[in-house]
């Protein structure tokens, strides 16, 4: 899934507001206007659901990582719903959470407090594998715990 991909998906999850993309006057130097993806990286940006990859640049067509995703996902609940996100998991037990980005970390503890993502497994070590592409099925997994936790 690209990020550009997730943001149409939050727009939706928001009930398709139009009139705050309509409002959404944002420029991404990575991201044409006439681009099918604009107007959703747009409203995005412009609700502080994403603050894109840096120097004024989106990365619309890379592949989200589950970190990327979480980090979305966080940012739509505190700063689109509104939502209290204090409630964090201790974190200590995954053998990779050094690996989460420091932008992310707060949003990561906050997503497996909440059960919307979790850890993987393998012979009794925890990872999170927060630099790993998140593919759809991933991605549907969050959104769902998501919306039936959170939203």
């Amino acid at each position: 899934m690209t990020r550009a991909m997730l943001t149409t998906v939050l727009y939706q999850l928001a009930g398709a507001p139009s009139g705050e993309m309509a409002s959404a006057d944002v420029m991404l130097s990575d991201v044409p206007a006439s681009a099918w993806y604009a107007p959703y990286v747009k409203w995005a940006v412009s609700q502080g659901v994403t603050a894109g990859t840096g120097d004024g640049t989106f990365s619309p067509n890379m592949q989200v990582t589950r970190e990327q995703v979480v980090v979305m996902l966080y940012s739509f609940a505190s700063n689109y719903l509104g939502l209290d996100m204090s409630q964090g998991a201790d974190l200590s037990g995954y053998q990779d959470r050094s690996k989460v980005s420091s932008w992310a970390m707060e949003a990561m503890s906050w997503a497996v407090g909440q059960g919307v993502v979790s850890g993987s497994s393998n012979g009794g070590v925890l990872t999170l594998n927060p630099q790993y592409n998140a593919n759809r099925a991933e991605v549907a997994t969050m959104l769902r715990s998501f919306a039936e936790k959170i939203s």
